[in-house]
């Protein structure tokens, strides 16, 4: 590749983000190309504040929710040492799990879905994704992986929330996506079948 890419891994909960992330991480690396890997909420003082939220120790508005996504994805770009930027300019491919598609397909339910596009425009301006993959998964199978994990659920982790998500998925697409490219694959499958999938995207990169 001519340049660090920026790469985001959108999907359900379930639908295998961490597994997608670390194998394309693996392929990468093995071709002696450098990553680094993030996620939102951040690990920054923002985005464990939404996860407290998340958990449920913590109540907030639905539209204070929407603006703290927003604004932990600032920090999330413009970190001096954890941002996007500051590492795409040091040389590293950065793959992220979830991106400004993600405030548009949760919050939209809660909060007027263009003032959540309007609070995530910034982003959009400022660094799209060269490469957004959505793994695509039915809400009864995300929702079979999330109770195999035997965790305790988050807010949005039960059936009829991961069916709307869905939806608004691909209406974010649709409606915000102009532009970009953005690849739907079927995350129903065997795991290297999807990871090639994903790796068939990336190389469409450098065409």
């Amino acid at each position: 590749m001519a340049r660090p890419q920026f790469i985001v891994i959108e999907g359900l909960d379930g639908s295998g983000k961490s597994t997608q992330i670390e194998m394309l991480k693996d392929r990468l690396q093995g071709r002696g190309e450098a990553c680094w890997l993030t996620a939102e909420p951040t690990e920054l003082p923002t985005g464990r504040f939404i996860r407290s939220i998340l958990r449920g120790d913590v109540s907030a508005d639905p539209r204070t929710v929407a603006a703290l996504y927003a604004a932990d994805r600032i920090e999330h770009l413009h970190h001096p040492s954890e941002g996007v930027l500051a590492q795409l300019a040091a040389g590293y491919h950065v793959i992220s799990s979830r991106y400004y598609f993600s405030s548009l397909a949760y919050q939209a339910e809660y909060a007027d879905p263009g003032w959540v596009a309007s609070l995530n425009l910034y982003a959009k301006r400022t660094l799209p994704a060269d490469l957004t993959i959505f793994l695509d998964l039915s809400p009864e199978q995300s929702m079979e992986r999330i109770e195999s994990r035997g965790a305790e659920k988050e807010m949005f982790e039960n059936l009829e929330k991961l069916a709307h998500v869905r939806e608004s998925f691909q209406l974010a697409f649709e409606y915000f996506g102009e532009g970009e490219n953005i690849w739907v694959i079927d995350a129903s499958g065997d795991p290297v079948e999807v990871a090639d999938l994903i790796w068939e995207a990336y190389l469409g990169l450098g065409e």
